[in-house]
């Protein structure tokens, strides 16, 4: 088998955690399950393939989650500039209710005094 830098138990452990919907991942991987549950180790082909596929499977997944968040931030950054500007009129249209408010105050004080 050739050698590789980590546990093979703890790469097909972490690889195994995800649901794999690609089927020849998913072959590879049950198939080096199967294996290391009866203490065997996987030929250099097997492995070969199995590091191929995952590499395949993950390195998709890597680059549709990177769209997804590269998506999600540019929406939340519409978001926050739209949250700014209704913030801002809302501030605008306080001061006109509070001015309008203020001014109706002064009329109503100035008509109580010329009938």
């Amino acid at each position: 088998m050739m050698p590789i830098a980590v546990d093979l138990a703890v790469l097909v452990r972490q690889v195994g955690a995800y649901r794999i919907s690609d089927r020849a991942l998913r072959a590879v991987l049950e198939a080096l399950q199967g294996r290391l549950e009866r203490n065997e180790m996987p030929s250099e082909r097997e492995l070969a393939v199995f590091l191929r596929e995952a590499r395949r499977y993950f390195e998709g997944l890597e680059r549709e989650a990177r769209a997804h968040l590269k998506d999600l931030d540019r929406r939340l950054d519409d978001l926050f500039q739209q949250q700014y500007n209704l913030q801002a009129e809302r501030g605008v249209a306080q001061r006109r209710l509070a001015g309008a408010g203020h001014t109706l105050e002064l009329l109503g004080k100035a008509e109580r005094r010329n009938p």
